[in-house]
């Protein structure tokens, strides 16, 4: 059975677009004007209930008032879809960076996973998955590394998606189609980032522009839509045409 819904819980933000540079007053004029950096937040619906990344915002603030404003948040964003933690099955984890894990604790019965070398490393309590393994229904576990040595997303297949709406007192069903969702985590950190062919490349662990590169490429030509590290969905118009392929 293929994927049933994908709900983007919470769209991440970015402390710098593709277009800027790393300056300090740049950074902290968003971290005033309130943009955290968290990671997007993907719930995916299949024979169980996932969550990928936690969204963790303001990284840099250690305090314990922001560790409780993060598990606060990441609640109501969930209430808001009417899902509760104890809800959740699974939590993928695409890499070891805070904004993506750090708000794993509310979430204490549900199975921690991630690449195999990120549970070897320690740092966070989890389950390794081997490249190319099927999590659950329709969730398949592509390696992306780059950004970081352990770093994965998901691939998902969906069964034929459908968004009723109503228009004028008439409800009124469109059409979507069965699709290749990538859950990119920083393999692709936003859509003004996969535009521009550019990486995160300001964190200490990143790996390579090459091995980053052949991680983007291969989510380029598995999925007909993207969910960013930090941002929305967005559709995969760099995809080669084929077979199968989504025609506008």
């Amino acid at each position: 059975m293929p994927v049933k819904s994908i709900k983007i819980i919470k769209s991440g933000s970015l402390l710098l677009d593709s277009f800027e540079k790393p300056q300090g007053n740049l950074i902290a004029l968003k971290l005033l004007s309130g943009v955290g950096g968290g990671s997007t937040v993907t719930y995916i619906e299949s024979d169980c209930n996932i969550l990928v990344d936690t969204g963790f915002d303001y990284e840099i603030d250690g305090s314990k008032q922001n560790r409780k404003k993060n598990l606060e948040d990441l609640t109501l964003a969930l209430k808001r879809f009417n899902i509760k933690p104890e809800d959740i099955d699974l939590v993928f984890i695409t890499h070891g960076h805070q904004d993506h894990y750090g708000n794993l604790e509310l979430f204490p019965d549900a199975e921690v996973l991630s690449n195999i070398h990120l549970a070897r490393k320690g740092s966070i309590e989890c389950k390794g998955v081997k490249d190319g393994a099927t999590i659950a229904d329709g969730v398949h576990v592509i390696y992306t590394p780059g950004h970081t040595f352990d770093h994965a997303s998901l691939l998902l297949q969906t069964e034929k998606m459908r968004y009723t709406v109503n228009m004028e007192g008439k409800g009124r069903v469109m059409g979507i189609g069965e699709l290749k969702v990538a859950v990119a985590g920083d393999a692709v950190v936003s859509s003004g980032y996969y535009v521009a062919k550019k990486h995160w490349d300001y964190n200490e662990d990143f790996i390579s522009p090459q091995m980053a590169t052949e991680s983007l490429d291969k989510l380029i030509k598995t999925s007909d839509y993207i969910i960013p590290g930090h941002g929305n969905i967005f559709y995969n118009f760099l995809k080669p045409p084929g077979p199968g392929g989504i025609r506008y």
